[in-house]
């Protein structure tokens, strides 16, 4: 009988495969944003910039919903399924992320990627990997006439 502490077989083939593939440390550094340790002796700021790029996904209303938030997706963990109703930006703070659509998996980010959802397009998350959660911080800016997200049980 196993207990939390203890891994099954598969389990442990797996971690084993899993950081044998990857390259990875136990401590996985290399899956958390690195978030100091960038300013040089005799400066006083440096900014570490994620993402600089042309995104036409902004509502274009004379005010929108801004939405801020941290998230967390358990180690082998799911979001439930749902859409974005407006323009959505995940700074990955720690871990891998996957995003499962109808076709398939279309979005993999790690820690330190800047990643967009599709607008109106039914996914769900899953963090694949077996021990570390997933952290991100979200930002959705909506019209202000639409709920930032629309959950469902299945959506097809």
């Amino acid at each position: 009988m196993s207990t939390n502490r203890t891994l099954t077989r598969r389990q442990a083939k797996v971690r084993l495969s899993y950081t044998a593939t990857m390259g990875l440390d136990t401590d996985y550094q290399d899956l958390k944003l690195k978030l100091s340790g960038y300013t040089e002796p005799g400066h006083e700021l440096h900014r570490n910039i994620l993402f600089d790029k042309l995104f036409a996904s902004i509502p274009r209303d004379p005010e929108v919903k801004v939405q801020i938030y941290n998230a967390e997706i358990a180690p082998g963990g799911y979001t439930n399924w749902h859409c974005h109703n407006g323009a959505t930006l995940f700074i990955v703070l720690q871990g891998i992320f996957e995003a499962h659509f109808q076709e398939g998996i279309l979005i993999k980010a790690k820690a330190g990627d800047v990643y967009s959802e599709p607008i109106a397009k039914f996914h769900r998350g899953h963090n694949p990997h077996p021990e570390l959660p997933f952290l991100c911080i979200g930002i959705c800016i909506t019209p202000a006439d639409r709920e930032h997200v629309t959950n469902v049980i299945q959506p097809w």
